[in-house]
């Protein structure tokens, strides 16, 4: 019956990993806020000077912009998997709690028939009994 200090010892990394990975992610949030914000006073000084330059440098420029905008869209598809992977990885968790949390009422249950039930409406009968009216 060592599932409790068994799970805190597989998500003892957990915490550092998350605040790693959120950490990242907040730093590619800042990169792709500041090239967005950049991209939008190139966009905006193009068609300001579009008019007095030649078709081919409004082409070249266009392409330029075309393309950084590309890679924009390349950094925040990485934000998004990476909020996937952070996503991932807390349902294994939460998985693997919640197999253990099974195994062990099924070993509750086999010394004790009914005492999981037992427990479960404890603390929501307390609650209730101390719940303001």
């Amino acid at each position: 019956m060592l599932y409790l200090e068994d799970y805190l010892e597989m998500i003892e990394q957990l915490p550092q990993d998350l605040r790693d990975r959120l950490t990242d992610m907040r730093e590619m949030d800042l990169s792709v806020q500041n090239t967005s914000d950049r991209m939008d006073d190139k966009v905006k000084k193009f068609f300001e000077s579009c008019k007095k330059q030649k078709d081919e440098w409004q082409d070249e420029q266009y392409s330029q912009i075309q393309q950084e905008y590309y890679k924009l869209l390349e950094e925040a598809d990485e934000k998004v998997q990476l909020a996937n992977q952070l996503y991932e990885l807390v349902e294994r968790y939460v998985r693997k709690l919640n197999l253990e949390l099974q195994k062990f009422k099924l070993e509750l249950e086999a010394d004790n028939a009914g005492i999981t039930e037992a427990l479960e409406k404890t603390p929501r009968n307390q609650k209730l009994r101390s719940a303001p009216q």
